[in-house]
């Protein structure tokens, strides 16, 4: 039995891979709000090994690295994975070269399908809604000095040419005193994933063999 194990953020592009390549494994989504803590999003990875069903043979992983929340994490099966540092390096990368991270340095990226759910704002508004006035302006100076760009993946599943997807964004962006761009990206790496074209752009991991980063990420 083969089963995927894949970050909530990539649902739509789970689906959409699965239905392309023609193969329907169950999958277990781990809540992408365990991003925030590298050892909380692992605590939940291995969880969700230990519930895998008895006959499973293979686990094919829809996410990357992820801030190294698989670091030592193994299973009684084999594990299959991108050889990628996060979920955006995922969606980015729509060739066959080998690169862990193809990420710009100071972007921010969408991929949702709703832009909405991205909102940085939004974001920022969450977590510092318990500080003053004052603090709050500090901060937001702040993120606004570590970004200079927001780049929306096109990955042709989320119709993102669309004004109102661009108008979301590019308000997120003019809060941040950011810049706007379209970059190239799509679900390649899930359908080879899927479809076992595993080469150097996976890292294939025998039952009870330990994921290293060494190993997983391309220097």
């Amino acid at each position: 039995m083969t089963v995927i194990i894949a970050c909530s953020s990539l649902r739509e592009y789970v689906e959409y891979a699965q239905k392309k390549v023609g193969t329907d494994h169950p999958v277990y989504y781990l809540d992408r709000k365990y991003h925030r803590d590298p050892a909380e999003m692992r605590s939940h990875l291995i969880g969700s090994i230990k519930s895998l069903p008895e006959d499973t043979e293979t686990v094919l992983v829809a996410m990357g690295f992820c801030g190294g929340s698989w670091e030592g994490v193994s299973a009684p099966c084999r594990i299959v994975l991108p050889r990628v540092d996060d979920c955006v390096s995922l969606l980015l990368q729509t060739g066959d070269e080998p690169r862990s991270d193809l990420k710009t340095p100071r972007h921010l990226y969408v991929r949702a399908l709703d832009p909405s759910t991205e909102s940085f704002k939004a974001i920022f508004d969450q977590m510092t809604a318990d500080k003053d006035d004052e603090t709050r302006r500090r901060y937001h100076e702040d993120w606004k000095s570590y970004y200079d760009c927001v780049s929306i993946i096109d990955t042709g599943i989320n119709d993102c040419r669309r004004k109102d997807y661009f108008d979301t964004v590019k308000k997120d962006a003019d809060w941040l005193d950011a810049r706007t761009e379209y970059v190239s990206g799509g679900a390649h790496l899930i359908e080879k994933l899927l479809r076992g074209e595993w080469d150097e752009q996976f890292l294939v991991l025998e039952p009870n063999t330990a994921v290293s980063k060494d190993e997983m990420l391309i220097v």
